[in-house]
């Protein structure tokens, strides 16, 4: 295909997806799912993400269910064929100089009363704690789990209708799903399994690619899909402005139960640990820098089976010419936060509202460039925050992290609620306001000054309020089963009704 082919009115016939592993299977299945059948789809799969994909991080937003079941992945097939797990949250244990421990749990808009939000309540008289009052997070410090009703005749009285959940996974096994969903729509997808020997450029586009064989493939649209080298895109897009370079080593240790639905994260003086618990096992992902690779490895415990390296950065462009790139052929993320996972299905969710209609994808592409620019720079928003504390270890990994330039719009946000409570939102942010005013009080953020619109109850009002919200959430949490109980509960019914 040439680059004048590149602008033809004709339409998108053959998409051509490059990569593997899991961004390789999400995006594979969400095409496959959601094309019309007139769009022809080949996966040339080659392979070589099973360290990249480490970075991809161990936990899902609740995004996910919705993405899962669009792209053929329903929770009953997760629940029953992988050791994915349910998911509250993430707890950051002993964050911020080794003083502050919270749940960063999922949840729904936080109660607004008279006009007034939560937060500003717990700053007009006082409190600095919010776990209490969230059950997403009282349910993880317990161990136990069930599905928040949806139904609003349920939902109304019950303290759990604001709580929201994700996925603990393993990335190659959460891959899987997406492979079998695939699968299963057998001649859906021409899958190659062959290695990558050449990219053919013509001007500004994408012209076919050779594989081993000698075989020259061509398309209307490339995505590529192959992680941090992309392949097919960084012969269009530089690599852009690099970031800090960071390690990662993962290991599994066999569990007899599954374990609290929440990841764990705890500071180390090299950089970060997560302990994941999954169905039957514990994933443990230790993060650090390069400088103290030695020392990671050598607290991470077990004999790390996977390790890899990149540089935390964004292309300037995510779309070029005919190629479009897809998680890490884009950018890559610390796996801090859900982050990396939330952005692929932003990604793909982006890719398809925006599939041209013929080769000509000027207006496609400015506005897919646009949106992805701003998902990456608001999801970065997030994980710098984390590093916005003092007392942190003077070692490699932290002073490069808390080394980084912090963005005017972070400086905005913490400004604004340090000093008034207020909670600054840029369009179409990745996290919620909820997710920032749990992040904020969780590294011990306190507004110096609360919203004056508070004081029109009287503080009596006000304790008593949040006194019944507490004991009502802990009420509801007492209810629950343990996740173990609940998980095997879930499997039997399922299995009963399998089809």
């Amino acid at each position: 295909m040439s680059a004048s082919a590149n602008r033809s009115p004709s339409p998108i016939a053959h998409i051509l997806v490059c990569g593997g592993g899991l961004a390789g299977w999400m995006t594979v299945a969400s095409l496959a799912r959601q094309l019309a059948a007139a769009i022809r789809i080949t996966f040339v799969d080659i392979g070589g993400t099973a360290e990249s994909d480490l970075f991809y991080g161990n936990v899902t937003a609740p995004s996910a269910y919705a993405f899962n079941l669009a792209a053929g992945v329903a929770e009953p097939a997760l629940t029953l064929d992988s050791d994915t797990a349910f998911s509250w949250g993430t707890r950051y244990d002993h964050w911020a100089g080794g003083k502050r421990s919270w749940t960063q749990c999922f949840a729904l808009p936080f109660p607004v009363v008279d006009g007034v939000l939560l937060h500003q309540y717990l700053a007009a008289v006082g409190i600095d704690r919010l776990e209490p009052y969230l059950v997403a997070a009282m349910a993880a410090k317990r161990g136990a789990f069930a599905h928040p009703p949806r139904d609003p005749a349920k939902a109304a009285q019950h303290p759990l209708s604001r709580a929201d959940y994700g996925y603990q996974f393993d990335p190659a096994a959460y891959a899987r799903l997406f492979e079998t969903a695939v699968t299963d729509a057998p001649g859906r997808v021409v899958r190659i399994a062959d290695a990558l020997a050449s990219v053919e450029i013509d001007v500004d586009a994408i012209a076919g690619v050779r594989l081993s064989d000698g075989r020259v493939l061509s398309a209307d649209l490339y995505v590529d899909c192959s992680g941090p080298a992309g392949v097919l895109l960084s012969h269009l897009v530089p690599e852009g402005e690099a970031g800090r370079r960071i390690g990662i080593a993962a290991s599994d240790a066999p569990a007899a139960r599954p374990g609290r639905p929440v990841r764990t994260v705890t500071p180390t003086t090299y950089g970060w640990r997560s302990d994941v618990p999954l169905r039957g096992r514990t994933r443990r992902v230790t993060v650090y820098d390069p400088a103290d690779r030695d020392a990671g490895v050598a607290a991470h415990g077990p004999a790390p089976t996977l390790a890899g390296e990149a540089t935390l950065h964004r292309r300037d462009h995510a779309w070029a010419g005919n190629c479009v790139g897809i998680g890490h052929a884009a950018y890559v993320l610390e796996p801090l936060t859900p982050a990396p996972m939330m952005l692929v299905e932003r990604d793909l969710d982006r890719l398809l509202s925006l599939i041209p209609n013929t080769g000509r994808m000027t207006v496609e592409r400015r506005e897919y460039n646009s949106r992805y620019q701003e998902d990456t720079q608001n999801a970065a928003l997030f994980a710098c925050a984390m590093f916005a504390t003092n007392g942190l270890p003077d070692t490699p990994y932290w002073r490069a992290a808390q080394g980084e330039p912090q963005p005017d719009a972070l400086a905005r946000k913490l400004e604004m609620f340090e000093t008034r409570g207020l909670l600054v939102a840029y369009d179409l942010e990745p996290f919620h306001p909820e997710d920032w005013t749990i992040l904020h009080l969780g590294m011990g953020r306190r507004p110096t000054r609360h919203d004056r619109l508070a004081d029109r109850a009287q503080p009596a009002q006000v304790t008593a309020f949040l006194a019944n919200l507490e004991r009502s959430v802990a009420q509801s949490v007492s209810t629950l089963p343990d996740c173990d109980t609940y998980r095997l509960q879930l499997e039997q019914y399922l299995l009963r009704n399998r089809r």
